[in-house]
């Protein structure tokens, strides 16, 4: 069988389609075509007076996984980053008057494209606190999959250079800049960078490296973006095809390799070995077979159809906002998220956004770094509807009152706590004023 476009990178060729004119090197390529490039049997390019399009299927041509010790059982699947749904990255960066920097924003979705076609994502995860490298979570080439089995780095793949060569640059970050390794173009020790890991060369031209320290790429945007939610917005979205699992305890994966649409994972535990062996068919299903020590295999299906997760867009059947934030609100590590605790998360919030302590949140309070917490991101992504009698603040009973309400829609047998199946219901978007329809979500250019 042969294997579909989106899961062999070798069907992928790297075409340049000018659709305005730009800048451009004496090739006629934009300049930030120059390292991609270098991956043309894995990305497809094109460009705009605006934009740089990169389209790839999020699968690298080196091993992946090998080394993870904190794992959470995902496997690398292949993800349709093509068309409207490719990496944007700005021809024309623009300094921002107030830089991002992601020690406190963009826990979710990307922040850079490696060269080949990879996302990397912030090193810090989801839940705000956790240093994925640090936490064992990386692979020796320092990424991992998501909750969508979408594979991405967390650190800078400085692996590139025996590509690329250090004199071109590993990524672009989503701001337009880009970003080099561990030294300089030319060979030159890396000195004074900036919190967001950058600083400019001689020319004054602005750009990122690579540290071997966090924040290890770069550490938020001197550019401008656009925040939404929690992340840059727009970005393409990952495609899921199977639930999210949980971490498998005491697990390291030792082994993986591909053969065309089939791949081999094997991993340790408990001092016995596993094998998984899986293969992504025509249309986008997965069959997984897996094998224990003793050799006894089992198989299971998951069809194409899109299950959630992975950065940016929108899905039909997304997850509640506490399934997917659970193990950051889940503070006993017990499985279950209990009331008590959702209500110990939004007071935390509420105190650290309300900077004045006059009882409310403004609205220029909610753009502030607030805390390291997803919910965080959902008090600045959905003020308006946090704000119910639309004082333009949010108080204290309406962060408390709209923690209640999401936790009520969960908890389906009203016991006090989510647990088991209550995190596989589906979220409802509420209606913010003067829409159709929607999550509420906002938009925050960063300026």
């Amino acid at each position: 069988m042969s294997a579909p476009p989106y899961a062999n990178p070798s069907t992928l060729k790297t075409t340049l389609i000018p659709k305005a004119q730009t800048t451009v090197n004496s090739k006629g390529n934009p300049a930030q075509a120059i390292p991609f490039l270098k991956f043309s049997d894995s990305v497809k390019l094109r460009w705009d007076d605006a934009y740089f399009y990169v389209e790839s299927n999020g699968m690298p041509d080196h091993s992946m996984m090998v080394g993870i010790t904190a794992w959470q059982q995902q496997i690398p699947l292949p993800q349709p980053y093509m068309g409207d749904n490719a990496w944007r990255i700005p021809l024309h960066p623009i300094p921002a008057r107030t830089p991002m920097s992601a020690k406190k924003n963009f826990f979710r979705g990307a922040i850079a494209v490696a060269a080949n076609g990879v996302p990397i994502f912030n090193p810090i995860k989801n839940d705000g606190r956790t240093d994925t490298f640090l936490a064992g979570e990386l692979d020796k080439w320092g990424g991992h999959c998501g909750r969508a089995d979408d594979y991405h780095y967390h650190i800078a793949p400085v692996h590139l250079q025996q590509r690329l060569g250090k004199d071109k640059p590993l990524a672009y970050a989503l701001d337009g800049y880009p970003i080099y390794g561990y030294e300089e173009p030319d060979g030159s020790p890396v000195t004074g960078l900036d919190e967001f890991n950058g600083h400019k060369d001689t020319a004054g031209n602005y750009h990122y490296h690579a540290t071997k320290s966090y924040p290890y790429v770069n550490g938020g945007f001197y550019g401008k973006v656009t925040e939404r939610n929690g992340q840059v917005d727009p970005q393409p979205r990952a495609h899921g095809m199977r639930p999210a699992l949980t971490p498998l305890r005491g697990a390291k994966i030792t082994k993986f390799h591909s053969e065309g649409s089939h791949y081999h994972l094997h991993y340790d535990l408990g001092g016995q070995s596993y094998a998984l062996n899986y293969e992504v068919q025509d249309d986008r299903s997965v069959t997984i077979e897996r094998v224990d020590p003793s050799g006894i295999s089992t198989t299971e299906t998951h069809s194409g159809k899109r299950q959630g997760g992975g950065p940016g867009g929108k899905q039909k059947d997304r997850k509640s906002w506490i399934s997917a934030h659970k193990e950051e609100l889940d503070r006993n590590s017990d499985g279950d998220v209990t009331l008590v605790e959702m209500m110990n998360e939004a007071k935390k919030v509420f105190r650290s956004y309300d900077a004045n302590n006059d009882g409310e949140i403004s609205a220029e309070e909610s753009k502030g770094p607030g805390v390291k917490s997803a919910m965080g991101g959902f008090v600045r992504g959905h003020f308006e509807e946090i704000d119910r009698n639309s004082s333009g603040a949010i108080s204290a009973r309406e962060l408390a009152d709209n923690a209640k309400k999401m936790f009520s829609k969960a908890d389906a047998n009203s016991n006090g706590k989510i647990e088991g199946e209550e995190y596989n219901r589906s979220a409802g978007g509420g209606k913010r004023k003067g829409e159709k329809g929607g999550d509420g979500r906002n938009k925050r250019a960063q300026k």
